[in-house]
């Protein structure tokens, strides 16, 4: 039997968050804040205990980096999965916001 995977977005005024399934349960989520210059904050990953081991971290962050880019957005992460996240990923490097780079040497 092979294992699915799906994400949901849910999304209001104030931010959003992407939920990750694995076979029909729920398995973590990723979330964001909407920022006052039009940006948002991603403030926090989590991947429920009994999934750790089944790299669901990553299918959340890459639809997250896919929002920004849908949305023309740039990320101020405060998670530090998202932070360490776009620092090994260099396609990312584009979706730091100015204010973050700026505070953080990048």
């Amino acid at each position: 039997m092979s294992n699915t995977t799906k994400i949901q977005h849910i999304e209001n005024e104030q931010g959003g968050k992407f939920f990750v399934y694995y076979d029909n349960q729920e398995a973590g989520f990723i979330q964001y804040e909407w920022l006052p210059n039009g940006n948002f904050k991603a403030n926090g990953t989590l991947v429920y205990d009994d999934f750790r081991d089944k790299k669901l971290g990553k299918p959340l962050f890459d639809a997250l980096m896919n929002f920004a880019r849908e949305k023309n957005v740039k990320i101020y992460p405060t998670c530090p999965f998202v932070v360490l996240s776009m620092k090994r990923d260099a396609s990312t490097h584009d979706l730091w916001a100015d204010d973050y780079k700026a505070e953080n040497g990048l």
